[in-house]
């Protein structure tokens, strides 16, 4: 009797453990990186946005657009291309197969008929398993 016991639990622990493994999620992240020039799709007026004020001289950006629907970020060390699918006054959203994107505007300041301004957000990169990377940023526009 007591070997059938002992080969039911042994038998449930088995079990428990393999189900286990199977619900474990790995450790996904997103990494945000930068580059230091502005992709050839991208002809004429653009946003460049940087991580810190200070990375605006050594060109270290953390994303790009063209003023119009495509956007350019390096994530996980790829280069990943988004398109705008929605936006509503200053916040943007941008998809690709891999992830969302929102980019959310809370600051512009212009010096007079300037072409170009400066800008400081929020943008938050959602992966397809709701793994999500918030990051604050400034950047500038011109075209």
């Amino acid at each position: 009797m007591n070997t059938l016991k002992l080969s039911i639990i042994t038998c449930f622990s088995i079990l428990y453990s393999l189900t286990s493994f199977a619900e474990v999620k790995p450790n996904v992240s997103i990494e945000i990186g930068t580059f230091d020039s502005i992709p050839s799709e991208i002809d004429g007026g653009c946003c460049v946005f940087y991580k810190y004020p200070n990375k605006m001289r050594n060109k270290s950006y953390i994303m790009v657009n063209d003023l119009a629907t495509t956007v350019y970020m390096v994530i996980n060390h790829r280069l990943e291309e988004f398109t705008l699918v929605s936006k509503r006054k200053d916040v943007f959203w941008y998809k690709n197969k891999r992830f969302t994107l929102k980019v959310t505007i809370n600051h512009t300041q212009s010096k007079g008929d300037s072409e170009f301004y400066n800008v400081k957000g929020i943008l938050i990169v959602e992966d397809r398993n709701k793994n999500q990377r918030k990051l604050s940023f400034c950047g500038n526009c011109s075209w």
